[in-house]
């Protein structure tokens, strides 16, 4: 029987988040074959390489490709540095991979869907929440004919103080934009696309001795789905110490009788409209539920989602699986929508703003 085919990949761009989050999952993905690294920083990219076979190491992303065959690019940075490198990658025809969000602004964001559309080739964007088991779990559940029609969304993220990033005008935008983004494209990957947003917000002063510039703000914002579903956001870097380390995220899901919520993206519960035992019918309602934390076998990166948002795009690259749930370039547009009206709305004095 012989091998399957695998996806012959190049990263470009080798720094923190690249090591800590997408380097662990390639060993667990059979699908894939990493054949060449970039980085600016040379060390960089020849500590990348050591993992990988001593696979070749290049400060010249065009030169790289100019000399290896490859199926498709992972090019991660910060978004600005994206917005700058991915369009140069789509001209080639060239699927890429980007990380959440592909730019700083919906705009620019849209600017690259143009590129790749252009250029008859597509990209993803990693939005790993997608493919976290809890989410899929969830929406499984949703889809099911017993659970009925979609009426609410309700969501939560709470962390520490959020800095000011990526040239971006203030924290309480960065705030909406590095981070929330995931939180946006979450309610859409359930409820559908958003049809309006009516904001408000609350913004504690800065930390004192706190060296960067940083926000303690909360954002509250009602939101209408164009499926005529609602929902409530709320989205705050004010109820933990560390900013990246106390996170704490929760969603609902609301039908007519049925409730669906995933808390920390491992506690999945399902309320169900009918009991399912009858033998104390005074007891209250019943829930199923599922709770990976005590699965040791399950690592934080399959938990978490990188490990199949990776494996996906290996497969897509071979051509195997379409878009999928995968998030791609538009979503990363609508998405940014959805932050910027959030933003617009609270900071604008609580007006409903249309989406997109």
């Amino acid at each position: 029987m012989s091998e399957q085919r695998k996806a012959r990949v190049a990263f470009v761009g080798c720094g923190g988040f690249t090591n800590a989050s997408i380097f662990p999952c390639i060993p667990l993905v059979p699908r894939i074959e990493v054949v060449a690294v970039c980085d600016l920083i040379r060390s960089k990219a020849e500590a990348a390489s050591r993992l990988f076979n001593a696979c070749p190491v290049y400060e010249d992303m065009d030169k790289m490709l100019d000399e290896v065959e490859v199926d498709g690019v992972f090019a991660i940075g910060p978004a600005p540095t994206q917005y700058e490198v991915a369009p140069r990658l789509l001209k080639r025809g060239l699927p890429v991979y980007v990380e959440k969000p592909s730019a700083n602004t919906s705009k620019q964001a849209l600017e690259m869907v143009k590129v790749a559309e252009d250029h008859g080739t597509w990209g993803q964007v990693g939005f790993m929440k997608r493919f976290a088991p809890s989410y899929l779990m969830a929406k499984s559940i949703i889809a099911k004919p017993e659970f009925g029609q979609l009426n609410m969304v309700n969501c939560k993220f709470g962390q520490g103080p959020y800095p000011q990033i990526w040239g971006i005008d203030s924290a309480q935008r960065a705030f909406l934009i590095g981070q929330c983004c995931h939180l946006c494209d979450l309610i859409r990957y359930f409820g559908g696309d958003v049809a309006t947003v009516q904001a408000i917000c609350r913004e504690a002063p800065q930390n004192p001795g706190d060296p960067h510039v940083s926000t303690r703000i909360a954002y509250l914002a009602h939101v209408t789905f164009q499926s005529g579903a609602i929902g409530e956001v709320n989205l705050n870097c004010m109820e933990a110490r560390l900013g990246f380390r106390d996170l704490d995220e929760r969603l609902e899901l609301v039908s007519m009788d049925n409730i669906v919520t995933v808390h920390r993206m491992c506690h999945v519960t399902w309320r169900k409209a009918e009991d399912w035992s009858d033998a104390v019918p005074q007891n209250g309602w019943y829930v199923l539920e599922h709770d990976a934390r005590g699965l040791g076998v399950w690592s934080g990166h399959w938990q978490i989602g990188y490990v199949g948002e990776v494996e996906h795009f290996a497969l897509r690259c071979l051509g195997e699986v379409d878009k999928g749930n995968s998030g791609d370039l538009m979503d990363s547009v609508k998405s940014l929508q959805i932050g910027e009206a959030i933003y617009e709305s609270a900071w604008g004095g609580g007006k409903v703003v249309e989406v997109g």
